[in-house]
């Protein structure tokens, strides 16, 4: 990972909302006013997780992984 992954920060929970629409415009679904905010809530807690991966830093002398074939 280089550093600039690093320095990029967390979605702001305006454009998390704004991602959940858009996302179900582009879907052709309607999200009930119940189920909204838990799914924003789900976004950003997922967010979190992935920064936390982006924030790893791998030595440049890794190599990529063989395809696994099960």
């Amino acid at each position: 990972m280089s550093d600039s992954s690093s320095s990029q920060s967390l979605p702001q929970p305006s454009d998390t909302t704004a991602y959940v629409e858009q996302t179900a415009q582009l879907l052709a679904i309607e999200i009930p006013d119940t189920y909204r905010d838990g799914i924003i809530n789900n976004f950003n807690q997922l967010s979190a997780i992935a920064q936390h991966v982006m924030d790893f830093s791998l030595p440049s002398n890794t190599e990529i992984a063989p395809i696994f074939k099960p």
